[in-house]
This record gives structure tokens, sequence and C-alpha cells, in this order.
């Protein structure tokens, strides 16, 4: 079992060591002292005075002071918990880490020597009181006493700031120097405001020592943050100014405008043109012209940014584009009944009957159009990805079915039930499309980098139960085409 010790100044060096001592003996482990940053020689040559001069200590190392160095190295060392002592300067780095470390981590803001009785310990407030009475106990030897908050204070409060004051107040009042104050960080939306006041103590002047301690990665999260360390060793990370401008492109590509209407119009005409000749030629150049694919990545970006405008602005553009290239369909369908005796051709009949393996083209297509995009140099692959997404193709079908009057239970002798069901299936079979391209996008947007690293957003929540409802449809439709 190994402490890991992050320091990056002399003061965390000397006031730190005796905290990671006390920690390592009640869990009997080993403390890897590890110096933030290459160019601190002095710091380092210190450290290794301490070191000869500690029975705990037994490694030192040395990482880069940049968040995703020091996470890689938590989780390359596998640590099995981490100390961080508050210091001003550092604090950025230090709150990153402490939301996205992989592995418990304590926060600590010091104020004294490390307490020697349990009545020296109190917890922030009833509700974590159990858990942080047992991590006191393993890590400190003593268990705690009664909550700061003694009075059972709603830690959702309608005004954060009170809280954060009523916290302060009522550690100047109980605490004394030598105290400490533990505070439990579960990465739960409904702690957000025990987190804020929590800051706000460490920022304070307080007599007592405070604690943060988080409860590391659960399993998801663990997963999660396992893909983003796998996609920056595949394809090279995305830069800042990279996300920005593809953020920039796929907003601005998400807007519904008339020039988007007139090209998903023509896009659509072209199809119906292509699926009454049975042409797969004309076909493919629907879908290359087709700008549907722009906006579904951009639902995905709004998913991956919890941006519920994005969302919204996106969704209408589908919307717009569906119903655009719907009506001119079908008015191109009712100028062929005008001119000629209509006929189903096989083309038509193709996407009349969704099955479960268009779910796998929709989702790895919507994973390599929104790969593509982060990748300027692979700009090509986009048209393979929009020819295997094929949004336009089933819409003009679908209108050229409903200009043609052929549905489920009519009497022409065109129709055939086993060759699928007109109007519902190829309506059901974009719907496919866009559901599996927004997701798959989505999915491969955050991996390369196209997130939000800010804990508990309100735009999080959003995207989160977004996320829940589509994948839900996504099963229904899949469970419902796997029984027909």
């Amino acid at each position: 079992m190994s402490l890991y010790f992050f320091v990056s100044s002399q003061r965390q060096l000397t006031e730190g060591t005796p905290w990671a001592e006390t920690i390592a003996d009640s869990i009997d482990a080993e403390i890897v002292l590890v110096v933030l940053g290459q160019d601190r020689s002095t710091l380092a040559e210190q450290a290794r005075k301490t070191l000869q001069s500690s029975s705990t200590i037994k490694t030192i190392e040395v990482v880069d002071e940049d968040i995703d160095s020091v996470l890689n190295h938590i989780r390359v060392k596998k640590s099995s918990l981490v100390l961080i002592v508050k210091e001003a300067h550092d604090e950025p780095l230090q709150r990153s880490l402490f939301e996205r470390s992989p592995v418990q981590t304590l926060w600590l803001r010091i104020n004294g020597v490390p307490p020697t009785s349990s009545s020296q310990i109190f917890d922030f407030d009833g509700s974590t009181q159990s858990a942080t009475q047992r991590i006191a106990k393993r890590l400190l030897g003593h268990s705690g006493q009664a909550p700061l908050l003694e009075n059972d204070l709603p830690i959702d409060a309608d005004n954060p700031k009170w809280l954060e004051q009523e916290a302060v107040r009522l550690e100047t009042q109980r605490c004394q120097t030598g105290d400490m104050v533990w505070i439990l960080y579960g990465r739960t939306p409904g702690e957000e405001t025990r987190y804020a006041a929590a800051r706000a103590l460490m920022k304070e002047s307080t007599q007592a020592s405070i604690a943060l301690i988080s409860k590391g990665e659960t399993f998801p999260e663990s997963l999660a943050s396992r893909l983003r360390y796998w996609s920056t060793h595949v394809a090279e990370p995305v830069t800042r100014e990279q996300r920005v401008e593809l953020s920039q492109s796929l907003t601005e590509g998400s807007h519904p405008s008339w020039e988007f209407l007139g090209l998903i119009s023509a896009s659509a005409m072209l199809a119906a043109f292509g699926l009454l000749q049975d042409s797969a030629a004309v076909i493919i150049g629907a879908m290359l012209i087709a700008p549907l694919m722009t906006p579904i990545v951009g639902a995905g970006l709004a998913l991956t940014h919890g941006n519920r405008p994005l969302f919204q602005t996106a969704s209408n553009a589908i919307v717009i584009g569906f119903l655009g290239a719907l009506s001119s369909s079908f008015l191109f369908g009712c100028l062929v009944v005008m001119l000629q005796t209509p006929e189903v051709t096989p083309e038509m009949w193709a996407r009349c009957k969704p099955s479960a393996l268009d779910f796998c083209v929709g989702l790895v297509g919507g994973m390599a159009a929104s790969y593509a995009r982060t990748r300027s140099h692979l700009s090509s692959a986009l048209a393979g990805a929009a020819i295997a997404a094929a949004l336009v193709p089933p819409i003009s079908t679908a209108g050229l079915q409903i200009a043609f009057r052929i549905t489920q239970g009519a009497d022409s002798p065109i129709w055939s039930s086993g060759q699928g069901t007109p109007i519902f299936g190829p309506v059901l079979l974009v719907s496919v499309n866009v559901l599996t391209i927004m997701m798959g996008s989505s999915f491969v947007l955050y991996a390369r980098g196209m997130r939000v690293d800010r804990a508990f957003t309100v735009g999080q929540r959003w995207a989160g139960r977004m996320t829940i409802l589509l994948v839900t449809l996504m099963l229904l439709v899949l469970v419902w085409t796997l029984g027909h």
C-alpha cells in the first residue's frame, strides 16, 4: 500500500510531512514523495534530506506540473491514497487533481499538528458523519465527535453563500488550534453546496485544520478515465485552438437557415430521382451533398459539453431538415404520379425494413465522422461517413411512398408486406441513424477531449439525463426491430 504525497513548495513539504507520516503509520503504508515540476531542483534536494530522516518515506519521484501528467502518474503507479497540502499559487491544479483523482484523495489546509484525540475531530455535517468517522478512524486512528453544523442546516439551501458564512462562523466558535474538520466529497450533484462551503473554509484563516476527502472514482468514472487516457495515446491530443475551432464550426453548422433548407431539399429530390431510377450512384451523390450530418454531430457535441441551447438549436435543424427533405421528396413524388405510373423499386424497399445492423452502421458512422472532424488531415473520410450514414434516402423513400399512397393494408398491387413497412419503416430507419450518430459522435468527442472538466454543472446534469433518455429510446427501438 502506498501514500503519494505531492509537493510543490518547501512549506508543503515541512508542514505536510508529519501528517503524511501519521496517516502512513495508521494505514500501514509507505510514503512516496512526489515533487511537482522538473525544474524544482532545490525542493527535490530538500525532499532527499527528508527521506534520509524519515522511516516511512521510501521513494522520491518527480513529475511534470500539469494535471494530465499527474493523473497518469497516479494511474500508472497504482497509488492507494493521494495527499495534497493546500498552496495558494497551486490551487487550480490542486482543485483539478482533487476533483479528478482516480483514487481516494486527501486535500489538507494545515493549521498545526495532526489531532491526537477524537474530541479534536469534527465532521462537517450530520449527513456524512458515519462515513467520515470511518475514514478518520482509518487514516488518523480517531473517529471524531459531533458534526460542525449541529443544527441540521439544509445542505441544499437556496443561498449557498449563507451556508459558507455559517460554516466559517461555527468553525470560529467551536474549534481551536489543533482541531480538524472533515468534509466528504462524493462527486454527486447534491453535494455541490457542501463542496463550495468546504472550499470557503479552506480559504479562511480558520483555527482548525480543514480536510477534504474524496471517495475516488467509481467504476464508470474509472472506465471513462481509461478511455480518455487510451484515446490520447492512439491519436495526437486535440489542442485548445482546435477544440475552439471545432466547437465554433459545429455550432455554426447546427443553425438552420434557408441555405441549409435549400441544400437538404435538393439532396432529397436527387435521392428521390436515384430511388426511382434504381441508381445507386445518384443516391450516393445525394448523400454527399446532404448537410444533415453537421447538426447531428453538433447535438453530440452539445451532450458532451452539457450545452442545452446548442442541443435545442441542433435538434431544430434536424427536424427542419427532416421536414424539408420529406416535403420536397413528396412534391417530387406527386410530379411523378402526374407523369407516369409509380413504381416502387428495390432501392426503395431496401429502406423499408430497418434491422439491428442499422444500429451498428449509424453508430460506427457517427464515430468515424466525429473523429475525422477532430483530425483535419482526415477530412476526406467525412464523405465516406456521410455515405455510410445514409440519412436522406430513407426520408426520400417515405416522401415518395406518401405521394404514391403506399400504406400498410392498402390494396395496391405494388404492396408487399414481406418487403418491409412503407412510410413507417424508412422514418424509423432515419430515426435510428440520427440517434446512433448522435450518441457515437458524443462518445468520440468526449474521448478526444471535447468536454468540460468543471464538476456538477447544471448543464452536465441535463446532459446525463438526456443521454439516458436517448439511450433508452435507442434500446426500445432496437427491441421493437428485433421483434419484427
